[in-house]
């Protein structure tokens, strides 16, 4: 299973640097953006139910991590963060081979 995890890390920012037409690529950005605005809402749930609890001070604060609407968006926000480094890096050696 971590070999499925790295080797999708590294292979899924690479396929999508490959498929970055300007249709997918707005695809891609609109995927992230949901990402971003799930990952926060059930980071904010969850501080809510630790809040309203009192448990800031046990091991409850790491169910976050247990959360798969939580793990999805992240990752996805991790793989799309790759794929942009290197969109930013063609864009910057195209530019100094101009």
């Amino acid at each position: 299973m971590q070999l499925v995890l790295i080797v999708g890390a590294i292979l899924v920012p690479i396929l999508m640097f490959v498929l970055r037409q300007r249709s997918v690529a707005a695809v891609f950005d609109l995927l992230a953006a949901l990402s971003v605005l799930l990952a926060n809402i059930a980071a904010g749930l969850a501080v809510l139910e630790i809040k309203q609890e009192n448990t800031e001070f046990t091991t409850h604060v790491h169910e976050i991590f247990m959360d798969p609407l939580f793990l999805a968006t992240s990752g996805y926000i991790g793989v799309y963060s790759v794929y942009r480094l290197l969109v930013a890096t063609s864009r910057t050696w195209q530019t100094k081979r101009a």
